[in-house]
């Protein structure tokens, strides 16, 4: 047989927790943790098997039929990463994923998540010592549960086992892509301290650290148990826009002119100065805005095209864009306990509490609206859409002070534009905090040859999203109202004589507006109770080896719970509808595992799940694999499973999700408003250009209102997942492994896509507004005036429709995916002699077809999108470790292909070398082939003077590299995979009491 790789722990290197029943997805992952010479053997289970990830069959020989890779300890500190989010942005096989640090006002706001394949945090089975957690309390995008996988201890990490199969066989629902076992330590005596320390050379306020303790004490030979804890405290700062807003790529810049300038530096009034404010009026007869700066202002502004204003300076404290305030605390318990010759009690407990916070750029603006009001669904107004206009001053309002000619224009009513400075500089933003636990208890021994195992555990989280961004309307009312409507042009106005006072920042006008903005909370609850149990032991004596089996049940509970802000809910709260479930279920399953050797050559590995989920017929889930020595130093292996995906009880429960919908593109308004824009832009005329250059493409990504509803229609997601490939050891010091992957998803459950007319229940537009005819007179003028030097066309461009104000949608199964192609992994080890050991190894995971079928009359509409947008044909790292005397150096290269900027063959049309676009957006000419191949390098050293030390010196992104311009990215930069904070330097120091 081949010699277990080295990047896995030898064999005898005993592994602990078994998997809990390959149930819920228990992966036992009885971590064979090479511990120092203090850790015990244990005399209760059977030390000449381990387990492995992916099978309830404990086993001599670490490699099976199913491809898994291990990244240690020693590994995660050479790649340079602190977190598990940071180690499997290093994983070829893993995707981009949810990033804490930018998750606000995506719904699961503070989490991180795991995304094997591309094919989604629902597909990817996160386990710890092999058990599942408890997905987060918040459902990204109010929709898709998923695991945190910042929740976890890092502190008590030995290893990750990462298992690029399908798994439903083993571990149930969710587990299509592929399962990530994170395995803590098996036993641990004494004390470790560690700390860390993270800097970057190119944002000044990016600063991460940790500090860990890790103590145990307990002997499982000499004593008979073993107790240890870990606390890790993980600290990240806020990254503000003072620090941040100078340094994205030049072609954002390009493409938003009118970003810098409008930011006011040096120009407007400074923070905490006062500012009177903007009054502005429409001409009844052109429709043109005509604007003055309010009577004592300091900052006037001149040249614009409806004339002066008084501005004021961006306050540069906003950190909701390139990163909050993190602060997340995990303590790790865990206690095992021989009793007799024959059986362990063990117990596990996780607490993890995260504090995310972010300023969200204090202060707000009294803005009267003159385009597309606010609009937002919410639970108890049903369909019906909500809406919210900044009202206007009336001619007899205390604080309309404009000047005679501009209130004649609309019979004495203006618009305001005013700075509200009195809540004071860092009121509004958001936070988002979340604690979760797992307590797990349970025994495990062997009679005979038979081994055994049970366990119970409960987990749950408690998220909660705290705002303080929108208006409630009570609220504002109690500022600004009561309200009258002009009788002749509906406008609405506020008080002659408000509570508000306009032109003094006072406590008393705090008040108010802590009420008009207030702070609302969003909570949500998840709780998962599991009860498993199993045994495995020897079925039968074949002629080539013994035939061994498992089996085992797994019973759970699991609710969600978000009953959704009550303000919130009932409309009160602009653009905040929430989200409104309440889902509880009981499953159950049974599983099956053998593994038969045929031949001496020969070994077969089968295993059968059924799982029953209520309203849902049971789900049997079978695999087979074979694992063949063709020589001694080659080895085949292959799998074929089915896998499945329970609809979650966000998709399937009772509620509904009620939010907005970023990005939405009209294609009506955004031709209208860019070919108004275009011709603004020929201008000669100052005032025209800047207006053209703020309507450029603003209709063509609008922010809606969204509701997505339930369906308890629902049907799980199947697939199909084949692997087949090969280990060869050519020599003892190389290693070789090869595996082909193919997954076939059917019947996808899916959120509804916005994009296509198909998925859009109902839609609603707002008018055409006071802004759109203020537009539209301005073209008429500059086409009027032969100073301009525009040639315009004898019908001008106009509107036909106002903007889409809300979209209906549900939850529906749709289409099939196909996604397949070729992991390879080298491992290498040279002894240097007198110069020590030199390790190197490269992973590579290379995609050979993403598809898919929409419906029976579209087919494979989209085509092979491998190459495109988001979907690199390569990902793949290599590495290189030298260990000399007590110093290891280690280089760590991470690479990503290139792609088209089209995100497939239909979306090419538009955006492709010739139009040179991406996301209908000009990119640089050096790029309009597309994204460029990216990589990045880090380098460490690690120095260890005695047992007790470890030093260790990081240099992230060596050659600082930065990132391209990306009009699709949420920052406009290609910060999912290449780093915005340039050349990084990270400091970790260790002590081991001993």
């Amino acid at each position: 047989m081949l010699p277990a790789r080295h990047a896995r722990p030898p064999c005898r290197s005993l592994a602990p927790l078994s998997l809990a029943i390959a149930g819920v997805l228990l992966s036992i992952a009885l971590p064979a943790a090479a511990q120092d010479s203090k850790e015990s053997k244990d005399n209760a289970t059977d030390l000449a098997r381990i387990e492995v990830t992916g099978s309830n069959i404990r086993r001599t020989d670490v490699e099976t039929a199913s491809p898994v890779q291990v990244i240690s300890k020693q590994d995660i500190q050479n790649m340079g990463a602190r977190t598990l989010l940071q180690v499997l942005d290093n994983l070829p096989a893993a995707r981009p994923a949810q990033q804490d640090s930018r998750s606000l006002f995506t719904g699961s706001d503070g989490a991180s998540q795991a995304n094997l394949r591309g094919l989604g945090a629902q597909g990817t089975l996160v386990l710890l010592n092999g058990r599942r957690l408890s997905y987060y309390g918040a459902p990204a995008g109010f929709q898709t549960q998923f695991v945190n996988i910042d929740a976890i201890p890092a502190a008590a990490i030995e290893r990750m086992e990462v298992l690029t199969d399908g798994a439903s066989a083993v571990y149930g629902t969710d587990a299509v892509a592929g399962v990530i076992n994170v395995i803590t330590k098996r036993n641990f005596q004494g004390a470790e301290i560690t700390f860390s320390n993270d800097t970057s050379s190119r944002i000044d306020s990016y600063g991460e650290r940790q500090a860990s303790i890790t103590a145990g004490f307990g002997d499982l030979t000499e004593n008979r148990f073993n107790v240890y804890g870990a606390v890790n405290m993980y600290r990240r700062d806020a990254i503000p826009l003072a620090d941040f807003y100078d340094k994205r790529p030049a072609q954002f810049y390009v493409n938003n002119p009118n970003y810098l300038t409008n930011l006011r530096l040096g120009v407007g009034s400074k923070p905490g100065q006062f500012n009177p404010g903007t009054y502005f009026a429409f001409d009844p007869v052109t429709g043109r805005r005509v604007q003055e700066a309010a009577p004592g202002c300091q900052n006037v502004l001149q040249g614009q095209a409806a004339g002066p204003s008084c501005v004021w300076e961006t306050w540069m404290n906003n950190e909701i864009d390139a990163g909050a305030k993190s602060e997340r605390n995990t303590a790790y318990l865990n206690g095992t306990f021989l009793v007799g010759d024959n059986t362990e009690i063990f117990a596990e407990a996780t607490y993890t509490d995260i504090d995310l916070r972010a300023n969200g750029g204090t202060p707000r603006t009294y803005g009267t609206t003159t385009g597309n009001p606010s609009s937002w669904f919410s639970r108890d107004t049903g369909t019906t859409v909500n809406q919210f206009l900044y009202p206007y001053l009336g001619p007899n309002n205390e604080y309309n002070h404009a000047s005679p000619e501009l209130k004649a224009l609309m019979g004495g009513v203006v618009g305001l534009n005013y700075l509200l400075q009195d809540a004071g500089p860092n009121y509004f933003g958001q936070r988002n905090t979340d604690q979760s636990y797992r307590v797990l208890t349970g025994a495990r021994g062997n009679v005979g040859d038979w081994n055994w195992e049970t366990a119970f555990a409960t987990a749950g989280t408690h998220s909660v999203t705290y705002q303080t961004i929108n208006v409630n309307l009570k609220g504002f009312e109690k500022a600004f109202g009561p309200y009258s409507v002009d009788p002749g042009t509906g406008r609405v106005i506020i008080s002659d004589h408000p509570a508000y006072k306009f032109g003094e920042i006072s406590e008393a006008n705090a008040a108010l507006i802590r009420e008009a903005f207030p702070t609302f909370d969003i909570q949500s609850w998840t709780r998962l109770h599991t009860l498993d149990g199993k045994i495995e032991g020897p079925l039968a004596q074949l002629p080539a080896g013994e035939m061994r089996a498992a089996f085992g049940f797994n019973a759970s509970r699991e609710t969600f719970y978000t009953p959704g802000n009550p303000d919130a809910a009932a409309g009160l709260i602009t653009q905040q509808g929430g989200s409104w479930f309440d889902g509880a279920r009981n499953t159950y399953a049974l599983f099956a595992e053998t593994v038969a050797p045929i031949t001496d050559k020969l070994e077969l590995d089968a295993a059968l799940r059924v799982d029953k989920y209520p309203n849902f017929n049971a789900n049997v889930a079978p695999k087979i694999g074979f694992k063949y020595q063709a020589f001694d130093r080659l080895m085949l292996r292959g799998t074929y499973s089915t896998g499945f995906r329970a609809p979650s009880l966000a998709e399937s429960g009772s509620g509904g999700v009620f939010a907005q919908l970023g990005g939405y593109r009209d294609d009506v308004r955004c031709d209208e408003t860019n070919a108004i824009a275009n011709l603004l832009l020929k201008s000669q005329r100052p005032g025209d250009v800047d207006l053209g250059k703020g309507l450029l493409n603003v209709d063509c990504s609008r922010t809606v209102a969204r509701m997505t509803q339930p369906n308890q229609d629902l049907k799980p997601e199947k697939a199909k997942i084949t692997t087949l490939g090969f280990v060869y050891e050519p020599a003892s010091w190389l290693s070789v492994s090869a595996d082909y992957w193919f997954i076939y998803r059917d019947n996808e459950i899916v959120a509804p896509d916005f994009t296509r007319d198909t998925d859009i229940i109902a839609s609603t537009r707002s008018p055409i507004t006071d802004a759109d005819r203020a537009n539209l007179a301005q073209l008429a003028a500059m086409c009027a005036d032969p100073a301009s030097g525009v040639a315009c066309p004898g019908v001008l461009p106009g509107y036909s429709v106002g903007n889409v104000a809300s979209v209906v949608g549900q939850y529906k199964n749709r289409g099939k995916t196909l996604v397949d192609g070729f992991d390879v992994d080298a491992r290498s080890r040279f002894s240097l002699g007198a110069w020590g050991g030199l390790n190197i190894g490269l992973a590579a995971t290379i995609a050979n077809r993403n598809r898919y079928y929409m419906d029976e009359e579209s087919g494979w509409y989209y085509g092979d999108v491998v190459g495109y947008y988001n979907n690199p044909r390569l990902r793949a790292t290599l590495n290189a470790d030298w260990t000399y005397r007590q110093v290891t150096t280690s280089m760590f290269v991470n690479y990503v292909g290139g792609t088209k900027w089209a995100r497939d063959r239909v979306d090419e049309v538009d955006n492709n070398a010739q139009t040179c676009t991406a996301g209908y957006l000009p990119v640089e000419k050096s790029k309009c082939d597309g994204a460029p191949s990216w990589w990045t390098a880090n380098l460490s050293v690690t120095w260890r003077p005695d047992d007790a030390w470890n030093l260790s010196f990081t240099v992230k992104n060596l050659f600082d590299r930065l990132p391209f311009y990306d009009p699709n990215s949420f920052l406009g930069d290609s910060s999912d995979y290449a780093t915005i904070f340039g050349r990084g330097y990270s400091v970790t120091v260790g002590y081991r009491f001993q």
